[in-house]
């Protein structure tokens, strides 16, 4: 980390505009199908241009997940946003809250081949959260807050340690003022 990202200033908001377990689990109960639903269309397409050739078998499971990084990483990143982000009201940001970079979003998405299981402990993780960030968005560095949020405040961007399942880890987040004392 270089001197510059160490003194760096981000953004947090209230508890309240950052998106809990249910409107999560909303959100991707709709992007899931849909994202599905996409990666079968462009197959399709692929299988009705192409002639049925050991190419075209071979290029199937990589077009599958293009389909998924385009709707999962792109267009959630974009300003048109996912069909469950824009169903739930919702947008995604970074720790300066502006939109994340196409890196930080694949990293995201990358924690998907740690399976159902994972899936569960990560929303379990958020509700204990202050930012309810899930860990995926912690290792990410973005917060998934509702559509109409502005920051709560700012303040420097620190490294914080926690420990999980015998593991450490490192993650970027924002400091928050210090409350008065009354």
């Amino acid at each position: 980390m270089s001197g510059d990202e160490a003194t760096s200033t981000g953004v947090y908001y209230h508890r309240k505009d950052c998106l809990g377990v249910t409107r999560r689990l909303l959100i991707d109960f709709v992007d899931v199908p849909v994202a599905y639903a996409l990666s079968v269309l462009v197959v399709m397409a692929a299988w009705a241009v192409l002639p049925d050739t050991e190419f075209t078998r071979a290029i199937t499971l990589p077009l599958f997940g293009i389909s998924w990084c385009a709707y999962l990483v792109l267009l959630k990143r974009s300003k048109v946003r996912t069909v469950g982000y824009i169903a739930f009201g919702a947008q995604i940001v970074d720790l300066k809250g502006g939109r994340p970079s196409i890196l930080r979003l694949l990293g995201r998405l990358f924690f998907v081949f740690f399976g159902p299981l994972y899936f569960l402990v990560d929303l379990l993780w958020l509700t204990g959260d202050a930012n309810r960030q899930a860990l995926r968005d912690k290792f990410a560095g973005t917060y998934v807050v509702r559509l109409e949020a502005t920051p709560a405040g700012s303040g420097p961007i620190r490294v914080r340690t926690y420990m999980f399942w015998g593991m450490t880890f490192l993650f970027r987040e924002v400091g928050r003022a210090a409350r008065p004392r009354t």
